[in-house]
């Protein structure tokens, strides 16, 4: 059979991928030398496609300009549009405004964001054939495992409650439909095309029937992780297809050709990291933005000032702002957070260093007009309403939010902290954030770039009640006597509200990986709490742990 029309779905936020999708939508990523929408339309290209609408909505312009360009790349015969939607439709309201453009014709449906390799079509039109020419799509075994497939391969349940067992399959973005799905579309605007496939087996009792090819390849790099996953390993540097990389390597002298890449990873402050290699070294590569954290254009003159003032920093080896991107020397030899959690850590040995070198951080003579906004009564409130909205309501869904003896006593927190001599403050103090070069026990500070003037125990604690770390009351006990910073424990409450908020918000935007910290980190908060004198707080967070835990266990 000759199917000779396609819809790729283009429009997503690409949330899960942020900030790399802050400013690139998620289709044009490449992998392997080439925009993951391009290997799509190339491949239903091959298999005879003549026709081919994108739908777009985030960052639509580029998704257009990238058609565009496409269609008068000499693919003769082959006419691909855009579909923009002003608001998002979903992956089964995209069917709607093109209904009349799809007419009679059979056609496929293909996630613009997977990357398919020896992909086959003939095995799923036969089975499209066989199953009355409604539906068929590809499945997979490898993957999430999230359907489920009666003996004869059709999908009875698209959301199992046992993912992963036998019978279970992962449906990985390809499909070939007949118009006649259309009619089984739910009448909201925004809908996915799994409630068009349901209502159809619930009201007219017809399957999409699933097709596994076992030699072809699917990724959905739909994550950092497996976005990452998928270009693991130092790749040329034209894979990525990023001026800035490319601007970054010219202000190196290096030769582009000569040069590899490697995505690291993605951070919540809008940041993205990669280590460039050109066979004599190696550096990272700091891709940021700047628009909503002005603090990030920052990162190179405040290291200058803390290298003066002698505190342990990276070396900067190339700035480049009006491209957003700098180059630091890598920091090979770990990070406090590996050593402390490797067995049998000496605690005190590890941390007087860091506490020492802090010191010297907090005594720079900063000028508080290159600085962020100081510590004030304000930043601290929003501290708070970050922990209100992402933790408390967000991630507990309890929508009467903190109570107001907790309220209160977290504003008599800020007060004292705001009391006690303001000094340089990293802000982000935290074990992950203090690296070291290879072979050598000398720490290094990064993640400096919201540094402002504030309360030295916001740092201290940062460190010394660290999510990332289970440090023994017994070393934290003896650390403090190091740097005995007033108010520790109130900096530790407001720390660790903030770092439960951050979670709570990473987590919900796709960054999942953040979640395992909560346990801790509620601990730590109930403990400092308590050592505080805050009796409201204390009690709230033993609710907030008890949720917690039955959140664990329902999980």
């Amino acid at each position: 059979m000759a199917v000779k029309k396609a819809i790729v779905l283009a429009a997503g936020l690409g949330t899960r991928l942020k900030p790399l999708t802050d400013a690139r939508p998620k289709p044009l990523l490449p992998v392997w030398g080439q925009p993951m929408l391009e290997r799509v339309l190339d491949m239903l290209v091959s298999w005879g496609v003549s026709e081919i609408a994108v739908n777009a909505h985030h960052l639509a312009d580029q998704v257009e300009a990238f058609v565009k360009e496409y269609a008068a790349d000499g693919k003769a015969g082959v006419k691909v549009f855009v579909s923009r939607e002003e608001k998002i439709l979903g992956t089964g309201g995209v069917l709607r405004p093109l209904a009349g453009w799809i007419g009679a014709d059979d056609f496929w449906l293909v996630n613009g964001d997977v990357v398919i390799e020896d992909l086959e079509p003939e095995p799923i039109e036969e089975a499209f054939a066989a199953n009355g020419r409604f539906a068929a799509c590809w499945t997979s075994t490898r993957g999430p495992r999230t359907i489920e497939a009666d003996p004869e391969g059709r999908i009875c349940n698209w959301k199992s409650d046992d993912p992963g067992v036998d019978g279970t399959w992962t449906y990985c973005g390809v499909a070939l439909l007949s118009p006649a799905v259309i009619g089984f579309l739910p009448p909201e605007p925004f809908c996915s095309i799994v409630q068009a496939y349901e209502n159809a087996a619930w009201t007219a009792g017809k399957f999409v029937v699933g097709v596994d090819e076992p030699d072809s390849f699917w990724c959905d790099a739909g994550t950092i992780a497996s976005y990452r996953e998928v270009n693991a390993g130092p790749q040329p540097l034209s894979l990525y297809g990023d001026a800035r990389l490319d601007a970054l390597c010219e202000k190196l002298g290096w030769n582009r050709d000569e040069a590899g890449a490697e995505f690291l990873c993605a951070r919540g402050s809008d940041r993205a990291f990669w280590r460039l290699d050109n066979a004599r070294e190696t550096l990272i590569a700091i891709a940021y933005d700047d628009a909503a954290r002005p603090e990030n254009a920052r990162y190179a003159s405040h290291a200058e000032f803390l290298d003066t003032a002698g505190v342990p920093v990276p070396g900067v080896l190339a700035d480049l702002p009006a491209h957003k991107v700098l180059a630091l020397e890598e920091l090979d030899g770990g990070s406090l957070e590996d050593r402390a959690n490797a067995a049998g850590a000496d605690f005190v040995k590890l941390y007087a260093p860091v506490l020492e070198a802090l010191r010297k951080f907090h005594a720079a003579p900063a000028d508080p007009s290159t600085l962020e906004k100081p510590f004030d009564a304000d930043l601290y409130a929003w501290e708070h309403d970050l922990f209100e909205t992402h933790a408390v309501k967000g991630r507990w869904a309890m929508e009467a939010g903190l109570p107001n003896g907790a309220r209160a006593e977290l504003r008599a927190v800020a007060k004292k902290l705001l009391a006690t001599p303001q000094v340089l403050v990293h802000r982000d103090f935290q074990s992950s954030n203090v690296l070291y070069r290879k072979g050598r026990d000398e720490p290094v500070f990064i993640d400096f770039q919201g540094m402002r003037m504030g309360a030295a125990a916001y740092d201290v604690a940062s460190l010394l009640y660290d999510p990332y770390v289970p440090m023994p009351q017994s070393a934290r006990a003896k650390l403090v006597k190091l740097y005995p910073a007033p108010c520790l424990a109130e900096a530790a409450v407001q720390r660790l509200v903030q770092a439960l908020g951050a979670f709570g918000r990473l987590a919900s935007a796709g960054q999942p990986q953040f979640s395992k910290h909560v346990p801790r980190a509620l601990e730590s908060l109930h403990a400092a709490a308590h050592v505080a004198a805050l009796p409201a707080l204390s009690e709230f967070t033993h609710h907030l742990m008890e949720r917690e835990a039955a959140r664990l266990r329902i999980r």
